[in-house]
């Protein structure tokens, strides 16, 4: 399950603790010392590779944490964090375009003590962390709620809060970065049927058909740089487009803005 997975990756990447438990001495026992020695190497190996997962996903990787000391600790040590690694090879998030992730948004503090309400704060905590990080979103705490599911989101936010990857401005949706962006998309749909790199020799160019006149007037550093505006980005022609806007509104595209509604 995704939610346990996310779990075992906060409690051992993050707070992994070598628990030394006095109880136990395996210098007394060669084969016990073999096994312990095993487990150590198992769980540096495993830490690696962790921190080799983290740093594909674009994530700030955690330090190595220390084999623990007792056999019965460095056991639950090896276990999550296979499950960390099980997690983490199968992530895709580079792969996931920004302007799909969605916005996280603000939640107040729970109000009473309970351990329900305890628990669904810290699940919806770990939510907003873990959508701010472009990672997929949670699955619902296990029921009914209790200490332990208590433990494991709380855990989870505690790492997720660690991380300091932002979204960068200029990788916010484009939606958001450019003006008109829902008007120029719908022109763009009837003027060329989305193509932003069309140049079909009519004399127009990219998605929203701009002549030359229109690409010198509106953008007239990317026309020296680059050439016709098919050569520019999608952002690009929208921005030009934006800045026609501004002083002649939509005119320039009569009669797919009449039917774009504008």
């Amino acid at each position: 399950m995704r939610s346990r997975s996310l779990v075992a990756l906060a409690i051992a990447v993050a707070v992994v603790p070598a628990i030394a438990q006095a109880a136990e001495s395996a210098a007394d026992d060669p084969a016990e010392e073999r096994r312990a020695q095993d487990l150590r190497e198992s769980v540096r190996q495993l830490a690696h590779r962790a921190r080799a997962h983290s740093a594909r996903l674009g994530l700030r990787p955690a330090a190595v944490p220390a084999p623990a000391a007792a056999t019965a600790a460095l056991r639950r040590q090896e276990r999550r964090l296979r499950e960390v690694v099980a997690f983490l090879q199968g992530r895709d998030e580079l792969a996931l375009p920004v302007d799909r992730r969605p916005a996280p948004t603000a939640l107040p503090l729970p109000r009473g003590g309970d351990l329900e309400s305890r628990v669904a704060y810290e699940h919806r905590r770990a939510t907003r962390l873990a959508l701010r990080l472009g990672l997929e979103q949670p699955e619902p705490p296990a029921a009914p709620a209790g200490r332990a599911e208590l433990a494991r989101w709380t855990a989870v936010a505690r790492w997720l809060s660690a991380r300091t990857e932002r979204v960068a401005p200029d990788e916010r949706p484009l939606s958001e970065r450019v003006p008109y962006y829902e008007e120029l998309t719908c022109i763009a749909e009837h003027e060329s049927g989305g193509r932003w790199d069309i140049a079909t020799g009519n004399g127009y160019y990219g998605g929203l058909q701009m002549d030359r006149g229109f690409q010198q007037t509106y953008a007239p550093d990317l026309y020296e740089s680059k050439g016709t505006a098919d050569n520019w980005t999608q952002e690009e022609q929208m921005r030009a487009a934006a800045r026609a806007v501004e002083s002649r509104g939509f005119t320039p595209w009569p009669t797919t803005a009449r039917m774009c509604g504008v």
